[in-house]
């Protein structure tokens, strides 16, 4: 019976009303509530004045706790393997097995993706992730020049190519070919071009993607027993979404269609929102949202997809199972939800905040106690409490200022912190010891220390198989799915090292798959001891033909990846599956054969001693014809090197008779230069000295005739005086 939009729309909403997610409002806030620990928010009862400190615990265990479990799915080359389903299908098997994990780890970084998927699970119980194929379209531009008519052609029949620019002109090699002469005879016939164009290539490639979905964006129905989703009666994702987004994925939204938000899944966002995350989109009128819902239902035994907006439903189709893995650090059993990391410690974060707050209450007490105080006590100065400070009293203060006695905090809440710890270990199996943070335990047996960390890794290595085991072999199961049923034709990638086509269209539809994480099997030391012994049993056992190099090389293999090296294949070439050695040959034949081989090693020895003493007497003949030929050689050249030296000494003699010679006229000619310099020097001085004299002389006589001169006029100017007698009558002049 086919059901109507409206219809469906009804059955829709009622799962919607009954399913685990935004509608169960116990869920919501005990899922936010965990966020909340994990961030270390307050926890609503803070008193003013008391101390408020918030211990960590719910944080601390999560983030311990994740890298061992990211270690153990990323070290190695390998999550999963699939497994073959015949002899000859081993092949097909690996390389499905390298690309899809190649798909998953580095196409789609499955580093970070199961780092937040991992961490939604420690925290909200469940985490979710969606994997989907869709088309990806690269797009470049190119330009070619002198593309003649055949190749422009050929260009404009992909249909992935479009000329964007065209610029032609004639074929200037045209000239003087058969193609000319025809023109001159036939005019008629199209003249040679060439073509310079710039074009657009979009080439379309399918790909897989893989994204984290926050636990608060999906629904599921209430009677789903356990974390597969591929059986679940009804499986929601809702997003808040841009309707260009939805047209660009490819679905055509009407346009009256309803653009509503919900903002009912906000509890757990706002719990993330440290720093107002919340895009604000006031100002963004132009961008239409509505909250889209991808919702897989069963409907008459048959799984559909709706997308729905409102109440309108954009797409539906016949879907084969669910897009989503869902994974769950602690199941329990005919239930979807499981159990988190945050619900095994908040209580544990609540008793340590209130005994650790209780601690600093009291020392704050201690170091700034209370007291009682009379009127007579200046209040300002009382309320000021600090190193040196002054309190003004009127009398005596020991009558106005009573301290006021509080009751000391107990040790054991010491204790009680301690107890909490190791209660939180317990119950979570991270310990200080797997975490290399106890520093007493250098002070403990080696057995004991080893017995504990054994204990709690077992717990961590249960959370990591039941991760395994679920939703990440889930999610490499719908890869492998959707990468079958969406490739329309090979990739070429790059696989241990070396460039292979892959072709999904010729897959088989895997149902086998093996978990090919380390789990189970201790620390990376333990493993390390174990392929050690493996190897030295493979060597003992190789000669009775019960170990093949094939088995060995895989040992190798193991030895490589516990080392923490991803591509072993560097260091070990596969020997492929060579037969084992044959067995050892009969007792008999061997000791004949060794008798044989001692008489052919006698009779190498002897012929080798032989060889030795005629390579030593011609050795020492040619070395005493080597001594002699050196010493005539020696003779000739130093009877040479005396006859060079006698004309070197006669050539020297000479060459220094010239030299002394040549430096007795340059020394004879430099003596007379200078000695005529000298003189030459002395008569000017004399000159200079006879004239400097005369010159002398002129100024003294010029200097005389000057005073003699200047006392003759002294006296012609001088003032007369008139001079008189007793009588009063002149009597001269003076």
């Amino acid at each position: 019976m086919k059901m109507s939009d409206e219809e469906i729309i009804r059955t829709i909403e009622q799962e919607e009303s009954v399913a685990y997610g935004i509608n169960d409002s116990e869920l919501s806030q005990q899922r936010a509530q965990s966020i909340s620990y994990y961030l270390g928010e307050p926890f609503g009862n803070e008193v003013e004045g008391r101390s408020q400190v918030v211990s960590y615990d719910v944080q601390d265990t999560v983030e311990s706790s994740l890298p061992q479990l990211i270690k153990i799915f990323t070290s190695g080359d390998q999550v999963v393997r699939f497994d073959p389903k015949q002899p000859d299908d081993e092949a097909a098997a690996n390389q499905e097995t390298d690309y899809i994990n190649h798909l998953v780890m580095e196409k789609n970084n499955g580093f970070e993706v199961m780092y937040c998927w991992f961490k939604d699970a420690l925290i909200s119980k469940n985490g979710y992730v969606k994997a989907y194929a869709e088309k990806e379209y690269e797009e470049s531009t190119e330009t070619y020049r002198g593309l003649t008519d055949a190749q422009l052609q050929m260009l404009a029949q992909d249909e992935n190519i479009e000329i964007l620019e065209h610029s032609a002109f004639p074929d200037p090699t045209a000239q003087g070919n058969p193609a000319e002469m025809m023109q001159m005879v036939a005019p008629m016939l199209p003249q040679p071009m060439l073509h310079d164009v710039k074009i657009k290539c979009t080439e379309e490639k399918d790909c897989i993607k893989i994204k984290n979905v926050a636990p608060e964006s999906i629904m599921v129905s209430v009677d789903t027993q356990g974390l597969s989703l591929s059986e679940s009666r009804f499986v929601q994702h809702r997003e808040m979404m841009d309707i260009s987004e939805l047209e660009e994925q490819g679905f055509d939204v009407p346009d009256n269609v309803q653009f509503t938000e919900d903002d009912s899944f906000h509890v757990e966002g706002n719990a993330r929102d440290l720093y107002s995350e919340t895009y604000d989109r006031t100002y963004d009128t132009d961008k239409k949202r509505a909250l889209v819902k991808d919702t897989y239902i069963k409907i008459d035994g048959k799984r559909w997809r709706y997308v729905v907006i409102g109440t309108t439903i954009i797409h539906k189709e016949e879907f084969n199972g669910v897009p989503f893995a869902c994974i769950s650090p602690m199941l329990m059993p005919h239930r979807h939800i499981g159990r988190s990391y945050s619900d095994l410690t908040m209580d544990i974060q609540i008793i340590k905040s209130a005994l650790i707050r209780g601690q600093l209450d009291n020392m704050y007490l201690s170091n700034n106690g209370r007291y009682a105080i009379s009127d007579r006590v200046n209040l300002e100065d009382m309320l000021v409490s600090r190193p040196g400070g002054v309190v003004r009293v009127q009398g005596e203060p020991g009558a106005a200022i009573l301290p006021l006695q509080h009751t000391a905090f107990p040790p054991t809440s010491f204790t009680m912190v301690e107890y909490m710890d190791t209660m939180k270990e317990k119950r979570t199996g991270v310990t200080s010891y797997n975490q290399g943070l106890d520093a007493d335990s250098l002070n403990k047996t080696a057995t004991g220390i080893n017995a504990i960390m054994q204990a709690a890794a077992a717990r961590l290595e249960l959370v990591a198989r039941v991760f395994a085991e679920t939703g990440v072999k889930e999610l490499f199961m719908l890869v492998h799915r959707l990468v079958r049923t969406n490739y329309t034709k090979p990739d070429i990638v790059r696989l241990r090292g070396k460039w292979v086509e892959i072709d999904p269209r010729s897959w088989k539809n895997r149902a086998d798959m093996s978990i090919a994480v380390g789990l189970g099997t201790g620390n990376k030391d333990a493993q390390l001891m174990h392929l050690q012994t493996i190897l030295g049993a493979q060597e003992r056992a190789m000669p009775l033909g019960v170990a093949s190099p094939k088995k060995v090389y895989n040992a190798l293999i193991k030895l490589t990846q516990n080392a923490g090296f991803r591509n072993p294949e560097e260091f070990w070439d596969d020997p492929g599956d060579k037969p084992a050695p044959a067995p050892p040959p009969d007792p008999k034949i061997q000791t004949t054969q060794m008798t044989l081989q001692a008489d052919a090693q006698k009779f190498q020895a002897q012929t080798i001693v032989e060889k030795e003493k005629f390579e030593a007497e011609a050795k020492l003949d040619q070395q005493k014809f080597q001594a002699e030929t050196a010493i005539e050689m020696q003779k000739a050249q130093q009877k040479a090197e005396e006859e060079q030296r006698r004309s070197q000494n006669d050539l020297v003699i000479e060459r220094e008779k010239l030299q002394l010679q040549a430096d007795l006229e340059r020394y004879k000619a430099d003596l007379k230069a200078e000695t005529d310099i000298k003189i030459a020097v002395i008569q000017a001085e004399l000159q200079a000295q006879q004239m400097a004299q005369q010159a002398e002389q002129e100024a003294r006589k010029q200097q005389i005739e000057e005073r003699r001169h200047q006392e003759q006029l002294t006296a012609t100017t001088k003032a007369k005086t008139v001079v008189r007698g007793s009588d009063g009558k002149v009597s001269g002049i003076q």
